[in-house]
């Protein structure tokens, strides 16, 4: 009876051995899905931050761009703005000099004209 008592034994030993390398080779397994599931997410969640500040960097830069547009038509039309002002003093300028120079000339002629009369 000794003998088939070890034997039964030494099958239970092995049967659990079997058993207990079974568990840690799930375990294992579970744990290398685990491992790869994070590197996973953690690839994901830098491509999303990657693509959200590439998203504002060219967001940004088209504001820049925006503002430098409007700061060049606000300095054009300010310096069109100042050319249309000087223009237009030059003539009112030039209109009430004309009309002087008129009114001389005029007040010359009529003493040209008294005279030979």
């Amino acid at each position: 009876m000794c003998l088939i008592d070890e034997q039964r034994q030494q099958r239970m030993n092995e049967a659990a051995d079997k058993f207990f390398r079974a568990v840690v080779k799930s375990y294992r397994a579970v744990a290398e899905r685990g491992i790869s599931a994070h590197r996973f997410n953690a690839e994901l969640a830098q491509q999303f931050c990657n693509g959200v500040i590439e998203s504002l960097r060219r967001t940004a830069e088209e504001i820049r761009g925006a503002s430098q547009d409007l700061i060049e038509q606000s300095r054009r039309g300010h310096q069109e703005a100042t050319q249309a002002l000087a223009q237009e003093s030059m003539g009112v300028y030039t209109e009430f000099m004309n009309s002087v120079f008129g009114f001389y000339q005029g007040g010359t002629q009529g003493e040209r004209n008294a005279r030979k009369a």
